[in-house]
């Protein structure tokens, strides 16, 4: 941060090509320096966190250069650079915060972009740019599933699949409101007002999922002989990328026909996700799970009282299903995190 503000607040008073040379200066020291930390004497954590700083300095700089090329900051290019900047040290560099960072710049990367995908778009655009990143969050999480089946991947296998999984689950999450479909009582939005990039990223997208989908499985096949968890796995996710697909397409103005089904998609793939967790011994996404269950909860409830209950009633019930719900999932969390600590996961 204070590199980044050092820049912003002496940047008017250098010129062009002295900026650009601090700039490089800067990324070639940090890189330099971290490169020797983790590889020569053996500082990986020390090392990892100065290839991050230097990631971080290489994004700094793009918006700074950007700027004095009058290129506006919020300019979508930009993010894209970063992004293209940073995904070769995630595999470089077998650092988890580095993969984190490249995962999330290449969702930033479409964020940015998204508005001018839509730009033409009149009404439902909400439902667009959900649909899209359900679909991205569930190729990620396919990225990192196939890449847990693959020895020399898998070390870059868990960052992919949590952030996939967190993007896709608040992808459906937001589906589960009413108001994500208010526009839809004036007439379903018109698809063809999106631009091609945004029918091809999501056709594409999709496409890919279910090929890694299929990989994955033949590959986990390859090493055991049974139907398992895996194989529901991808089943569910074909689901899911089935209902993205629907909610983007299905000529329908009513908004129970889409809240309804959703609810009930996101409640049967929480619990799917706690017993995967467990099963698979993966403690992420048991908490993951019961957050969210925790957070829909509470949000249904807000969405559905407040116009019927006194509003201090509402949050005297909600203090205590806070209390008593917290004490019921802290205590079955316990309990499953044991059992998981105690028997090992199940591949």
């Amino acid at each position: 941060m204070g590199v980044i503000l050092f820049f912003a607040s002496k940047w008017d008073g250098i010129d062009r090509w002295t900026k650009v040379g601090i700039l490089l200066a800067s990324i070639i020291a940090a890189h330099g320096l971290g490169f020797y930390l983790r590889y020569d004497r053996g500082y990986h954590r020390v090392g990892s966190a100065m290839v991050l700083l230097a990631c971080i300095v290489y994004g700094a700089g793009v918006h700074l250069v950007g700027q004095a090329y009058h290129v506006d900051v919020n300019d979508p290019r930009l993010m894209l650079f970063w992004f293209l900047g940073v995904i070769p040290l995630v595999y470089i560099v077998r650092s988890q915060p580095i993969q984190f960072l490249g995962v999330v710049l290449f969702l930033l990367a479409v964020g940015f972009r998204l508005p001018d995908w839509l730009d033409r778009v009149n009404r439902g655009e909400a439902v667009l740019g959900a649909a899209l990143f359900l679909i991205l969050g569930l190729m990620i999480f396919a990225i990192g599933r196939m890449k847990e089946e693959v020895t020399v991947l898998r070390s870059y296998s868990d960052v992919f699949q949590l952030v996939g999984m967190i993007t896709a689950l608040g992808a459906l999450f937001a589906f589960t409101f009413e108001d994500i479909f208010d526009t839809y009582g004036d007439g379903r939005y018109l698809l063809g007002d999106a631009t091609l990039e945004y029918g091809t990223m999501i056709v594409a997208a999709g496409a890919l999922t279910l090929v890694l989908v299929l990989a994955t499985a033949w590959l986990h096949r390859r090493r055991e002989q049974e139907f398992t968890i895996t194989g529901v796995e991808g089943v569910a996710i074909a689901i899911l990328l089935a209902a993205a697909y629907v909610a983007v397409s299905w000529n329908t103005a009513d908004e129970a026909a889409y809240v309804l089904p959703f609810n009930i998609l996101l409640g049967v793939t929480l619990l799917g996700l706690l017993v995967s967790g467990y099963l698979r011994g993966r403690e992420a996404w048991v908490n993951i799970a019961l957050a969210l269950i925790s957070i829909d909860v509470f949000a249904r409830y807000f969405e559905y009282s407040w116009g019927l209950l006194d509003r201090s009633f509402i949050f005297v019930v909600a203090g205590v299903i806070l209390l008593l719900g917290g004490f019921l999932i802290e205590r079955g969390r316990r309990e499953m995190l044991d059992r998981i600590r105690a028997g090992g996961a199940v591949r």
